[in-house]
């Protein structure tokens, strides 16, 4: 299990890249650059920026809302599991009419460039033009 810091607080893109939220601390820094984090209802671009304990952190990834609270500080990154007892997660539960409404990445095209024979076919049967 990880150990936990005496220090009781620590730096914005660190504890994000030590519970697992993000693959490397660039990736986080880039994320918090971004405007797209809040700590504790405030839109910081600080990834230098120290977080303690109950602070609360807002963000929006994969097109889901997280809310996380600071539970403990990790000293270093660790499993998945370990991750989980330094944060809790607080986000809302999305319902399934949430999940029906949002499209899933619409995929028009398979590839770019004229269309074959049996495409035009079929645009011309979509548009009546038969």
């Amino acid at each position: 299990m990880l150990e936990k810091s005496d220090n009781k607080s620590i730096r914005l893109d660190l504890y994000l890249f030590y519970i697992r939220i993000f693959k490397s601390r660039n990736l986080a820094s880039k994320f918090i650059n971004s405007n797209r984090l809040r700590v504790s209802d405030k839109v910081t671009q600080k990834p230098h920026k120290l977080i303690s304990i109950s602070d609360i952190l807002t963000f929006t990834i994969h097109d889901r809302i997280k809310v996380l609270e600071v539970i403990d500080i990790p000293m270093r990154r660790g499993s998945y599991e370990d991750s989980l007892n330094f944060y809790n997660d607080i986000s809302p539960v999305e319902t399934k009419e949430e999940k029906e409404g949002r499209d899933p990445k619409l995929k028009f095209v398979d590839r770019v460039g004229r269309p074959t024979k049996l495409e035009r076919r079929q645009t011309d049967k979509l548009m009546g033009r038969d």
